[in-house]
């Protein structure tokens, strides 16, 4: 909208205008009728007055526009004013910097040397001219113990100078027997300290303390935190307790009770429920004195860590406990362990994406926590694991707003994606068969400069990749094409297609390597058939024994855009890894160039076998085609099932059985192959012999279900008030194996062409036996009331079988 000002300022522009060009014309007609005499108008000069007037008001007005613009208008500023100004606005948050963690080595390196200093000047304070300096067994110790063996000495004279004058003490003045001697100040006691604890010496600690409380002087809080801290770090229970007893004489504080819970912590054997923990945790929240948040975040760690469902369902409930009784808005960091905690959740499923997103969006949404690199790698795996399509795109979406939506005013993104992001991203896209994307992070990783080990393409990394080029469909399948007619010009002749395949399958057969077509190299296009997956597999096999030393190769970069540089030296070659590079033969390859890479790949890279391993590849043969595979399958399949045997009964001879879900797996894979190859008697003796070495009797046998597992309500107790989790929603890990009437189907079939009864209805019955005896654990374990044993009876029946 125009201002006054403005109009005015317009109309003022057209008089002006034309009173000029009347001017003008009436000075050309005054210049033509009167030229060659000097005579001027009075009308003339009246008019040039009202002309010069109306500018002067025309320039005015023009100076009042001018300044109502400038106060209307925003002010301008130049690129680098606005650049100045929006580094200050979109400054990123600043980290740590290398510098000043050098400095922090520097300051404790000089006071380890004031330490030593003041240390020295004691002993040489203490130990001139007196008889101990003679002492060659003095004289052999450090410093830090020489002093304290004198201190000791002193005060023991004290002591035993005050015992013998305090029966004539009067009882009036009994409450003042005990006089501070003051031999040592308290810095120098602090520096005895941290000398000790530099060396690792906790005697030495300890006894620096004891001194220094039977000398009279108050113990600082930081010295009994610095004690604390080093019994605590080594798991000593005894000492970390001996020193709260000796040394407090108020309730523990909030770093104090950190240290004792983490004691306990780390005195547990690995992949235990930390039940000492546990109960002195919730000892300290019935004093009103709860522990800290960082304590909850040890504790929920060490239950998540335990590998078990029962200690992740404790997790959850602890979790949600501490929000009622303690903390009720937790911090970014357990934030993060809980969505990560959701990537492999107690029940069945592969993740919780749901649950994921819920903490995501509390933590910051409602909670306004700025997320770290961490939350976003937590979030990125639970939805990646998912495997459903609609949940990795999620993931992929947080991955590029973890990149963007934290720039500063340059561009520079406040996060970078680590290893830890792009193995999350390959989870999700070999869940969804996404090869182009497998293909896309494995480049982003190798093209960049990795100077640093712990971003360098890994054991894992190549794993995920390999189970992607595992589960991806190839657009082209040889089988499904229809072949060309044939021009046929003789009754010998024969079409190209047909001796293209044969001459293929002739050389494949000779040499016992597949044909790979050569125009598959990796290119920007994802491998059309079969043969390129495994030419494409094949290539960054080799180039990992390349790297690793075990293989040479003529040109490393040949057949593929792979950099010159050893991108993949920090590939370990692990079982998982090998297992996942033979997923890709299983999948795309001839059975007979399976079964050979299984033979030598192992032997060839010096790795053993794992159980995984031989279920695989049994699993692979109970999948057969029928026509020549079946014909070979059950010579690898007894070649396989030799080494598995050997395995499991390894497994019970140590006392370290192999996973109940594993077994049962190998077995009912067995069953079917010998099923598939018409071995129907064979199949069934390996069936009676399966169900008389885990009898379906066994399952009805439960574990001990431990008390704080308890599910009744009440408001005070030492176990979680609030949980997350039911009785019901909480699996049996320990469930010994069994076999379910869908396992062996095939069996079944073969019998009701063969009409055999008998033998119909004893694999009907197995089947109902293990269904059955599944059904009443189940009943029973609900049932179940908490064990009035001790806790440790309980925990040995806790650990997780191996895999």
């Amino acid at each position: 909208m125009l201002s006054p000002v403005h109009d005015a300022l317009q109309q003022l522009d057209l008089l002006v205008q034309h009173l000029s060009l009347h001017r003008r014309h009436h000075l050309d007609q005054q210049s033509v009728a009167l030229e060659g005499q000097n005579f001027t108008t009075r009308s003339g000069k009246i008019k040039t007055d009202a002309v010069a007037e109306l500018q002067r008001r025309v320039k005015a007005l023009e100076e009042a526009n001018n300044a109502e613009k400038a106060a209307l208008d925003p002010p301008s500023y130049t690129e680098e004013e606005l650049m100045f100004l929006y580094e200050d606005v979109l400054a990123l948050p600043s980290e740590p910097e290398q510098p000043k963690e050098m400095n922090v080595q520097e300051l404790e390196q000089l006071q380890s040397e004031q330490d030593m200093a003041v240390v020295c000047a004691a002993v040489e304070r203490f130990f001139l001219d007196d008889s101990l300096a003679s002492s060659s067994t003095q004289s052999l110790l450090p410093p830090h113990r020489r002093l304290l063996s004198y201190i000791r000495a002193a005060v023991l004279r004290v002591e035993a100078a005050r015992e013998t004058i305090k029966p004539d003490a009067e009882p009036s003045i009994g409450q003042h027997e005990f006089l501070p001697v003051a031999i040592l100040s308290v810095p120098e006691f602090q520096s005895i300290l941290r000398l000790s604890i530099r060396e690792g010496d906790a005697e030495a600690a300890d006894l620096t303390l004891d001194l220094m409380k039977r000398s009279g002087l108050a113990v600082p809080e930081d010295m009994i935190d610095s004690l604390l801290k080093v019994c605590a770090s080594v798991g000593n229970v005894v000492g970390t307790e001996r020193v709260l007893v000796r040394y407090l004489n108020a309730p523990p504080s909030p770093k104090q009770r950190h240290y004792h819970i983490k004691s306990h912590l780390l005195s547990t054997p690995a992949q235990t429920i930390p039940s000492t923990a546990l109960e002195l945790l919730h000892s300290y929240e019935a004093q009103n004195l709860p522990a800290p948040m960082q304590t909850y975040t040890s504790v929920v760690t060490s239950l998540f860590s335990t590998n078990s469902s029962l200690g992740r369902a404790q997790a959850w409930d602890l979790f949600s406990h501490m929000r009622y009784v303690a903390h009720a808005d937790p911090d970014a960091t357990l934030y993060t362990l809980m969505i990560r905690a959701c990537a492999s959740p107690i029940n069945m499923r592969p993740s919780e994406p749901e649950k994921a997103l819920d903490l995501w969006a509390e933590m910051t949404v409602d909670r306004r926590l700025s997320p770290t690199a961490g939350a976003y790698d937590a979030v990125i795996l639970a939805c990646a694991r998912s495997g459903r399509a609609t949940y990795v795109n999620e993931a992929f979406r947080l991955a590029k707003q973890m990149l963007d939506s934290h720039r500063d005013a340059r561009g520079n993104s406040a996060f970078k994606p680590s290893r830890r992001t792009y193995c999350a991203l390959l989870e999700g896209a070999k869940r969804i068969g996404d090869l182009s994307r497998a293909r896309w992070i494995l480049a982003q990783m190798i093209v960049g400069p990795t100077e640093v080990e712990a971003e360098c393409v890994n054991e894992e990394v190549m794993m995920h990749v390999f189970h992607a080029y595992a589960s991806y469909r190839p657009p082209f399948n040889r089988n499904i094409v229809k072949p060309a007619e044939p021009v046929q010009t003789d009754s010998k002749s024969t079409t190209l297609t047909e001796l293209s395949i044969t001459d293929s399958e002739t050389s494949s057969h000779q040499t016992g390597v597949p044909v790979h077509e050569p125009a598959a190299v990796f290119s920007h296009i994802p491998p059309q058939s079969g043969a390129e997956v495994i030419h494409e597999a094949q290539i960054l096999y080799d180039r990992i024994l390349y790297d690793s030393g075990l293989k040479n190769i003529s040109d490393p970069t040949e057949g593929g855009t792979l950099p010159a540089e050893q991108k993949f030296k920090h590939v370990e070659l692990s079982p998982r890894l090998l297992n996942s590079y033979l997923a890709v033969h299983y999948k795309h390859a001839r059975f007979e160039d399976a079964c050979n890479l299984y033979r030598q790949v192992f032997t060839e890279c010096q790795v053993s076998k794992t159980g995984r391993t031989y279920v695989e590849a049994l699993e692979r043969c109970a999948i057969a085609r029928r026509g020549h595979e079946r014909t070979v399958v059950l010579e690898f399949a007894e070649e396989v099932w030799a080494g598995w045997q050997e395995l499991e009964e390894a497994g019970h001879d140590n006392g370290r059985p192999l996973s109940g879900r594993t077994i049962e797996k190998a077995h009912i894979a067995m069953i079917r192959v010998l099923a598939l190859t018409n071995h129907v008697d064979r199949a069934m003796q390996h069936l009676r012999a399966f169900a008389a070495r885990y009898p379906p009797s066994d399952i009805r046998t439960l574990t001990l279900k431990p008390a704080m597992r308890s599910t009744r309500t009440v408001l005070v107790g030492e176990r979680p008030l609030v949980r997350m989790t039911s009785s019901v929603e909480v699996p049996d890990d320990h469930v010994p194996p069994l076999v379910m009437f869908g396992d062996i189907d095939v069996l079944h079939h073969r019998l009701v062409a063969q009409r055999s009864t008998s033998d119909i209805k004893y694999v009907a019955w197995v089947c109902k036996a293990y269904e059955g005896a599944l059904r009443a654990r189940r009943d029973s374990a609900l049932k179940l009331k908490p064990s009035e044993v001790d806790e440790q009876a309980s925990v040995a029946h806790l650990e997780p079988p191996m895999e």
